[in-house]
């Protein structure tokens, strides 16, 4: 009995071994961002208003996408920016027209509000 368990497992996880991974991605597919800001020590409110600002900007001008801000519930204070862009397009059409649009609207990013660069995640799906 414990042998027959055993070839079992083993050919499970064979099976698994040669499952084949997703690494494309599809241009209609959505894309999932998250991007993490550190403020300075005094400038969090500075911060988080300019943050609040942004994703209202990008629920106005590009439509479809999901845009939620979040903050660590404990110190150091950090700030999530969770996006979910519907397609590749809407992602590009972020960065190549939205930020400038904000930024000539609102100003470059202030020097010294963060301690340390913005650290930006992709993140895909796992299939089912």
């Amino acid at each position: 009995m414990q042998r027959s368990m055993m070839l079992l497992v083993v050919s499970m996880l064979a099976t698994m071994a040669v499952i084949p991974v997703r690494v494309g991605h599809a241009a209609d597919e959505s894309l999932t961002v998250v991007v993490r800001f550190y403020p300075t020590p005094g400038r969090e409110d500075e911060l988080r208003t300019r943050l609040t600002r942004l994703r209202d900007f990008v629920h106005r001008n590009n439509p479809g996408v999901l845009y939620k801000l979040y903050r660590s519930a404990k110190p150091p204070v950090v700030f999530i920016l969770y996006e979910i862009f519907p397609s590749q397009a809407s992602f590009d059409n972020q960065s190549k027209y939205i930020f400038p649009a904000f930024q000539k609207e609102n100003g470059p990013v202030p020097e010294g509000i963060v301690t340390r660069p913005v650290e930006q995640e992709m993140l895909r799906e796992v299939d089912n």
